[in-house]
């Protein structure tokens, strides 16, 4: 499609292409189209951020950016030159700040609604945070057609789509805004602030710019090409295009550059030129990375009754796409689809191939730090910090077309911590993700630090809890629970495994949205069902329920994750007098990375994980997808936990050794408490009221083992409610092989018998 009527033999033309245009590795990384995140310009003022900035780098250089905010459907800068000043954020996980415009701005808006309501742009948003109201304006998404990225949004009951480009004349680029509006009433766009006076006549605006230090004079200019009675106005610094009502196919050109050097550019301005209109940009275009990555599995082996196998990331990739694992879910067809936190989706197939290899298969990128993968119905959901997306593969091809933002209500700030995590879906099709706290933990918007639920049909969001700092991970389970981690840190004195009730409030002051006691009665919040000492997890990750015959002796018990450990364990819940609580032990593997992310194949029936390393974390990978494959062989561990005011009931997988399992110095209990405060984490406790520190030993008096064997019973004087408990034994099955392990429980009420 030709943008610009021909004025000259060096006119040149963006057009998609198969192959990646010129210049589109940006800092050693081919992301796609586009690139989301919180974008922070100091133009056309200071701390101009786009909360979910949407990056566009248009022209054959790929060296004019134009970033969208979603939030207020504008654009907030444009410039030409460097990208974004990223540090590292885009080749590992640190705590980043925003990345910054790097290159030399063009235009830009004040933040602020980017259309009118009613002819006014006052920004009615509370605490001027989020989107605006959806009677006013809504981002639906956004398509890809080979390098062209088109926007769709409505205004009011207007549909609309919006191309940006970029065309050239000699040395002179011209940033383009390609519209169709379909409108019942008229509408007014802000095109860029803060300019001088001036007139616009005829659809054309051109302003000398105040000259600064010793650069040449400089101009701006500004022409709606195309379209039925619109009209460029300047109102106090603010262009404007004002559109009438109907269907309107325009496009609005913009440049910015020396004086001397605008008469071919006020030419090319002048032009009429044909516009088809933007519907054959969303039906889908052939693909922009075709060729599949392949990789070897390695297969796990050892004697014991689950193995790891590890299937080999697509490392290296012809993009230097990075491969920190997020999140994950199975396809109908077995394949799975997995996310990255640097913003892509890959599809992997060959999980099930007896020979091990794998086909890895780019889907989609651009993403705004993915940390959550749901399949529903075969399609892909992704939990995004600045929206839940769902992604369209419009033609087929194994790609990604149609980039939907399915709800984008969640408010973003530019704290690095505040992370959107998992993502989850009850039997309604609701969906629920945990939404991580600022750090430092100074609240800024309603949302951090809460659970959150999405419509099955994305048009309502709402918090389900709040208090929670740092969320990573959760788990829906056949009987409705629904449980979410969280970390050590304020108001954390350990990491910890919550059972999640509607309004429930379940620590963290900071992230309290109202519902945290008074000072007198601080400790009156929801407690979790299990604590963990730091010695077994230091980051919490997400929990998986065992769906599957096929795994063992664990069906329909809750696993759980630890992203910093890298650790896998087994919960044994109990209910007592209507309270959960739950102990846990360590499965005996290694996984490469730190493990987040746990879902039970429908095809193999066996448990995958995917994990990443990052700050706090034992992982020497960027990114890991394991399987823990049971191999059929005995299982050793404990199966369920019952305490009661007499001592701890213990059942075994298999049966035990009496003589060794009825040996009471073949068991070690300790306890011991932490203290709930403003302060990271907390100490161990023997007594939190003289802040002795340490273990309290108790003893076992006496052992007795079930006619079952087992079962067994370990008679413990004194026993009493505590936040942590470790009970280690050293035992032997029937069969003599070693039963060796810890169990760390906590006790809320203890049942009579």
């Amino acid at each position: 499609m030709k943008l610009f009527a021909s004025v000259a033999a060096s006119i040149a033309l963006t057009v998609s292409s198969l192959a990646a245009p010129a210049g589109n590795t940006l800092d050693g990384i081919e992301r796609g189209p586009y690139f989301t995140g919180t974008i922070k310009s100091g133009f056309p003022a200071a701390n101009n951020f786009a909360m979910k900035g949407v990056v566009v780098s248009v022209g054959a250089n790929r060296d004019v950016h134009v970033c969208y905010d979603t939030d207020l459907m504008r654009v907030s800068v444009a410039w030409t030159g460097d990208y974004l000043k990223f540090g590292k954020s885009q080749v590992e996980i640190v705590h980043p700040q925003p990345p910054e415009v790097a290159g030399k701005p063009i235009f830009g808006t004040q933040v602020g609604p980017g259309w009118a309501k009613d002819g006014k742009f006052d920004d009615v948003r509370e605490n001027k945070q989020g989107r605006l109201p959806t009677e006013w304006a809504k981002y639906r998404g956004l398509y890809l057609n080979g390098w062209n990225v088109v926007l769709k949004y409505t205004v009011g009951a207007a549909d609309v789509l919006e191309m940006p480009g970029q065309e050239t004349v000699g040395e002179a680029k011209i940033v383009t805004r390609t519209f169709d509006v379909d409108s019942k009433t008229p509408q007014t766009l802000l095109i860029c602030d803060s300019v001088p006076a001036g007139e616009a006549k005829g659809g054309r605006l051109t302003l000398d710019l105040p000259i600064a230090g010793s650069e040449p004079a400089q101009t701006i200019a500004i022409a709606v090409q195309g379209g039925q009675g619109i009209a460029l106005a300047n109102e106090n610094g603010r262009v404007l295009a004002k559109i009438p009502a109907g269907k309107q196919s325009f496009r609005v050109a913009l440049w910015k550059g020396a004086k001397t050097d605008f008469a071919p550019v006020e030419a090319a301005l002048s032009s009429a030129p044909k516009l088809a209109g933007l519907a054959a940009q969303t039906k889908g275009a052939p693909g922009r990375w075709p060729q599949p990555v392949l990789t070897q599995a390695t297969l796990g082996t050892g004697d014991g009754p689950y193995v790891v196998d590890d299937f080999t990331p697509p490392v290296p990739n012809p993009w230097n796409s990075k491969t920190f694992f997020s999140g994950f879910d199975f396809l109908p067809d077995g394949r799975a689809a997995v996310s990255c936190f640097h913003g892509d989706v890959w599809i992997v197939s060959g999980l099930d191939s007896k020979d091990g290899k794998l086909s890895w298969k780019r889907f989609a990128t651009g993403m705004f730090q993915p940390l959550g993968l749901k399949v529903v119905n075969g399609q892909i959901f992704v939990t995004c910090r600045d929206q839940l997306t769902r992604l369209h593969d419009l033609n087929g091809d194994g790609e990604a077309d149609f980039y939907e933002c399915f709800n984008n209500d969640t408010v973003v700030t530019p704290n690095y911590h505040e992370f959107c995590l998992d993502l989850q879906t009850d039997t309604a099709g609701n969906f629920y993700y945990g939404k991580g706290a600022p750090w430092p933990p100074t609240v800024q918007s309603p949302h951090q630090g809460t659970m959150i639920k999405i419509a099955k049909d994305g048009s309502k969001m709402e918090i389900v809890a709040t208090g929670l700092r740092a969320p990573n991970g959760s788990g829906l389970g056949p009987n409705g629970w629904l449980t979410v981690s969280d970390n050590e840190g304020h108001y954390m004195p350990a990491s910890k495994l919550n059972l999640i009730r509607t309004g429930g409030f379940y620590g963290m002051r900071q992230t309290a949205h109202g519902k945290a006691p008074p000072d007198d009665k601080i400790n009156d919040y929801d407690q979790p069902i299990c604590w963990l000492p730091k010695s077994q997890d230091n980051s919490s990750g997400g929990q998986a329920w065992v769906t599957s015959k096929q795994w063992g002796p664990f069906e329909n018990h809750l696993l759980f994750t630890s992203y910093g450990m890298g650790t896998l364990f087994h919960v044994m819940t109990e209910e007592v007098d209507g309270q959960v609580q739950a102990g846990m032990t360590p499965f005996p593997l290694k996984f490469p990375s730190g493990t987040m992310r746990g879902r039970f194949s429908p095809k193999d029936g066996q448990l995958y994980l995917t994990g990443l390393r990052g700050w706090q974390t034992r992982g020497t990978r960027d990114g890991a997808l394991t399987r823990v494959r049971y191999t059929g062989k005995p299982v050793d561990m404990p199966h369920s936990l019952h305490v009661t005011k007499q001592g701890v009931q213990i059942t075994f997988t298999r049966e035990l050794d009496t003589a060794t399992a009825a040996d009471a110095a073949n068991w070690a209990i300790e306890r011991w408490n932490y203290i709930y405060s403003s302060g990271y984490g907390s100490k161990e406790y023997i007594d939190t009221a003289t802040k002795k520190e340490g273990h309290e030993k108790l003893d076992v008096t006496s052992v007795t083992v079930a006619p079952d064997k087992k079962t067994v019973f370990l008679a413990i004087p004194d026993m009493k409610p505590v936040m942590q408990m470790k009970v280690k034994f050293n035992l032997k099955a029937a069969d003599g092989a070693p039963v060796s392990q810890e169990i760390y429980n906590t006790i809320h009420k203890l049942a009579a018998k």
